[in-house]
């Protein structure tokens, strides 16, 4: 056994409460966490320090008489990675076998006065004169600025997956996922659902002979007039080296070719400065639409594909045009 738990065996046995009163008070008292002695059979603090009226707003004597899971809310286990705990039970059989030697959990929980705080808990097995686990001694400790910047962190992280750096737009693997959502949500509200792909003629000219950090500037100038174009309802992603997606929901493919030639026009219409004198340059791009009705079956590779053949269409053609009546009969 670990020498802290036949310390703690023997310190909060029933015997060595009184021996340790006065240094536990004083302990307790000048700690910012709070305290405490938990036992297993009622689920209720058997000691509590003073701290806890500064973390929950509740006295010590008001706490006693709770059952602390009545102000848990949410539970995540450290060992475990951090996932919500359904539930206590099998937790709670494995400290009371004695085979959780630390117990560490964060707890999201309500306040007296109807607050959410993040609170995290460590605790050690307390035993009785015998020798058997009747509870847990540990401390609670108010961790929610922490909490609320972890999660802050991990929006982040999930914003930049779902971001190309690039441009801004949303990323390829944001695109599909969001298409997939959408193809599904008009099956509900038995509506229209429309796709552009967008790319850019002769781009692998710009980069030959302006070079790649043009080239990027290019791709940024056009992914700001993608979204300037669109609703904050449609998505604009980059799906591509020099190709965009864009959803539009709620969009008849009519509606879509009018979103399309806005884009179209606007980019040809942009003028890219060398750093030279009087020596400006220009893009075009070539588009591609599909529209799915809610009454069609129609998935998200199937809708791309369809809008991907549309836009080789209009590259086959003459470029610097929309396309979207071709091969419109070859999804049922």
């Amino acid at each position: 056994m670990l020498p802290f738990l036949d310390y703690l065996r023997k310190a909060f046995a029933p015997s060595g409460i009184g021996e340790l009163r006065d240094e536990i008070a004083l302990l307790t008292s000048c700690s910012t966490d709070t305290i405490y002695r938990l036992r297993y059979d009622t689920m209720q603090y058997d000691y509590i320090s003073p701290a806890v009226s500064r973390l929950l707003g509740f006295t010590q004597d008001e706490i006693k008489q709770m059952n602390i899971r009545s102000l848990i809310l949410e539970t995540r286990i450290v060992a475990g990675t951090m996932k919500p705990v359904e539930s206590f039970d099998p937790l709670e059989e494995a400290r009371k076998r004695g085979d959780v030697d630390k117990w560490q959990a964060d707890y999201l929980m309500q306040t007296k006065d109807g607050r959410r705080i993040w609170v995290s808990d460590i605790s050690y097995p307390w035993f009785d004169k015998s020798g058997a686990i009747i509870g847990s001694v540990g401390s609670l400790r108010d961790i929610t600025e922490r909490a609320e910047a972890e999660a802050r962190a991990a929006d982040e992280i999930a914003r930049m997956a779902d971001t190309d750096l690039l441009t801004g737009l949303s990323s390829r693997g944001y695109f599909f996922t969001r298409l997939d959502d959408e193809l599904k949500r008009i099956k509900r509200s038995r509506e229209e659902l429309s796709v552009l792909l967008v790319d850019m003629d002769y781009f692998r000219n710009i980069n030959h002979n302006y070079g790649q950090q043009l080239g990027d500037k290019v791709l940024q100038s056009v992914a700001r007039i993608i979204a300037s174009c669109l609703r904050e309802t449609d998505t604009g992603a980059r799906v591509g080296g020099e190709e965009f997606g864009i959803i539009l929901p709620e969009t008849p493919q009519s509606g879509a070719f009018w979103v399309a030639e806005r884009i179209r026009s606007s980019v040809a219409k942009e003028t890219f400065d060398l750093g030279e004198e009087n020596h400006l340059f220009g893009c075009t791009v070539s588009i591609g639409i599909a529209s799915a009705h809610f009454d069609q079956n129609i998935n998200a590779e199937t809708l791309y594909k369809m809008a991907d053949q549309r836009l080789f269409i209009a590259k086959q053609t003459g470029r610097n045009q929309v396309s979207m009546d071709e091969l419109a009969e070859e999804v049922d």
